[in-house]
């Protein structure tokens, strides 16, 4: 009809390129699926991916180091365990787990993130509440296990309700001055009290402060709670059984622009002053803690810390160290496979490994950014008109790897040429601040931790060249500040 607008037409689905391999299979398929198996996430036992980067490390195998302690001690222990972002922590006390299975141990496994907030402070009272309904739940998980133990929440709020505490015990004036037991009856138990652990709130702090009046009390009913939950296992598994709890995650605890130094010095308390009071009677106990910790306690509290696998030699040439490439060579067969591999980088021998090896030097050693720069590697492999890839994509890759570690700051690349010529943290001093910053370097992959039997550190290759340039330009502007 004249002058009617036709109605708009959807925009046609997009369709994958016609890639194809010189097999001429259709790549995009492929490069889906490669893509699918370089998912950057913790590896269980057994997973054809795992590469053993620490085990079998004669000289520091943390999983080795912890369940030789564990199996040397009778009935209880406690550790630290702790590893930067994207370390492969969470990998290696799954490994530590499964170890521990099979010789026999009861393993119980929480994740902290589930009950404390990260950019909160963390009280004493808190974490052995949260610790003990942590261990409740988890222990409920197992087989046979819902029957051996009761919920903490319910203990706890028994407790609070049923014992003559006031609030103006703490001088809070709260409800007219209402006693706990009125506080806690608009709670249910377990999901409210869960919730409000986790947030800023009043309620929490005013618990914090009630609670530290009555710690030993408190600490009692953890204990006796712990207790039954072991008798029970016990019951269930044999007399003789030794029980394993794992506490992966408060490695988190940091803070944030607000909090930074309140959380630090909240951890620093407990894991200090209140250390003692996380042994947990009969039990065996792993917690992972913030690596940070390493620089504000040094000496004081016995750490294992997850290094990364160094490619170089500390040595002024950075010398490769080449058992160590062969071991991220096979990190990248497992999860490319052979077919693969020749299908992205090419038939050529020479030229694969070529391309491959470049890929790992600029990782830095750091499994993170390895499959962080294979799977960018897919992703621009599939507006290719043919496979395989060549140096170019692989150059534009890193590159683009790059840019995500810019820019850096002078003050910053003052400290990180620091670090990379004396391969120490030069760390100036143990204040929040300073601990914080570090720990930044750290976990952004800035700064890399290394241990061949000593402990040391550098900078990530891909920030050398950068760091070198902003010292440069700062001299230059600094030598002419008028231009």
């Amino acid at each position: 009809m004249s002058g009617e607008k036709s109605a708009p037409t959807a925009p046609p689905a997009p369709r994958p390129p016609a890639t194809t391999t010189p097999d001429g299979k259709d790549a995009f398929r492929f490069l889906k699926d490669l893509h699918g198996r370089l998912v950057d996430e913790p590896l269980i036992p057994g997973s054809a991916f795992y590469e053993p980067l620490h085990e079998g490390n004669i000289q520091d195998d943390p999983v080795a180091r912890m369940f030789t302690s564990i199996a040397f001690t009778p009935v209880q222990s406690i550790q630290l365990f702790s590893g930067f972002s994207g370390s492969g922590k969470t990998t290696e006390l799954l490994r530590l787990k499964q170890r521990l299975e099979q010789a026999g141990f009861v393993v119980v496994y929480a994740n902290a993130l589930d009950y404390l907030n990260p950019a909160e402070p963390v009280d004493i009272t808190e974490l052995l509440i949260v610790l003990a309904a942590a261990f409740g739940e988890a222990v409920a998980e197992l087989p046979g296990g819902a029957a051996m133990t009761e919920s903490f929440w319910g203990r706890l709020l028994n407790f609070l309700t049923n014992t003559e505490l006031s609030l103006t015990q703490a001088g809070i004036k709260v409800e007219a001055e209402a006693p706990l037991r009125e506080v806690f009856g608009k709670l249910k138990a377990g999901v409210d009290l869960k919730l409000e652990l986790k947030t800023a709130s009043s309620f929490r702090q005013n618990l914090q402060r009630v609670l530290n009046s009555h710690l030993a009390s408190l600490q009692q009913q953890v204990t006796d709670f712990y207790a039954d939950a072991v008798r029970r296992i016990r019951v269930e598994r044999g007399p003789q059984t030794n029980i394993v709890f794992l506490f992966d995650q408060m490695e988190q605890m940091r803070g944030g622009l607000l909090t930074e130094r309140d959380v630090i010095q909240s951890v620093e308390r407990i894991f200090t002053i209140h250390v003692e009071r996380l042994k947990i009677p009969d039990l065996h106990v792993v917690y992972t803690v913030p690596p940070w910790l390493k620089f504000v306690t040094p000496g004081m509290v016995a750490m294992v810390l997850l290094p990364a696998r160094h490619l170089w030699n500390n040595n002024p040439a950075r010398t490769p160290t080449e058992a160590n490439r062969r071991a991220f060579q096979s990190v990248v067969m497992k999860r490319l496979g052979d077919d693969g591999a020749r299908r992205l980088f090419g038939e050529d021998d020479a030229e694969r490994g070529l391309l491959v090896d470049t890929l790992i030097d600029q990782s830095g050693g750091h499994l993170r950014d390895l499959l962080r720069l294979l799977r960018d590697v897919v992703l621009r492999s599939a507006s290719l008109p043919s496979l395989p890839v060549n140096a170019t994509v692989v150059a534009a890759t890193i590159n683009a790897l790059r840019r995500d570690y810019l820019p850096i700051a002078r003050n910053d690349a003052k400290w990180l040429a620091e670090i990379a010529h004396n391969r120490v943290t030069a760390l100036p001093d143990t204040e929040p601040g300073a601990i914080n910053r570090l720990s930044r370097f750290l976990d952004s992959h800035r700064v890399l931790y290394f241990v061949n039997a000593e402990e040391w550190y550098d900078v990530h290759p891909l920030i050398r060249d950068e760091i070198d340039k902003v010292l440069r330009v700062a001299a230059s502007a600094d030598a002419d500040p008028h231009g």
